[in-house]
């Protein structure tokens, strides 16, 4: 089921947020949960961000976290991500793909001249990459 996040999420956002730190480029640093759990939960309800979550019954296994902003120096809106992430046991579904058109969806609702994914958790990035494309996203640059 995919539904909206909400502060009451936020544990088991941060629950996912460590099992992808493991996985990552990342995985020395330590996630300062205090500045984490301030910020999900100021964020997940806020209006020019996208929030929502795929469960297993009541468990979070999949994230997309998104926010419309204008551009600080032209005039332009654009929708970008902050944080996608599913559990390794829950990839390859169709739920994620779902997940992206709604985002999508809701960047136009917010007005957004352009959206922007990017692959920064270097899990598997060529695989994310195909899948940003497949969504409809264009590559305009890989490090």
């Amino acid at each position: 089921m995919i539904r909206d996040l909400t502060p009451l999420d936020v544990d088991q956002i941060i629950e996912l947020g460590h099992i992808m730190s493991a996985e990552t480029g990342f995985a020395g640093f330590r996630m300062h949960e205090p500045r984490a759990r301030f910020i999900l939960s100021e964020i997940v309800s806020a209006d020019t961000v996208f929030a929502k979550g795929v469960f297993q019954g009541s468990k979070l296994v999949s994230v997309f976290i998104g926010e419309a902003a204008d551009h600080p120096f032209m005039d332009v809106r654009f929708a970008s991500d902050l944080f996608i992430y599913s559990h390794p046991d829950h990839r390859g579904g169709i739920s994620m793909a779902r997940l992206s058109k709604l985002f999508s969806s809701w960047a136009k609702d917010q007005g957004a001249d352009y959206c922007k994914l990017e692959i920064s958790a270097r899990i598997d990035n060529d695989r994310a990459a195909k899948f940003f494309q497949r969504s409809g996203y264009a590559d305009v640059l890989s490090l």
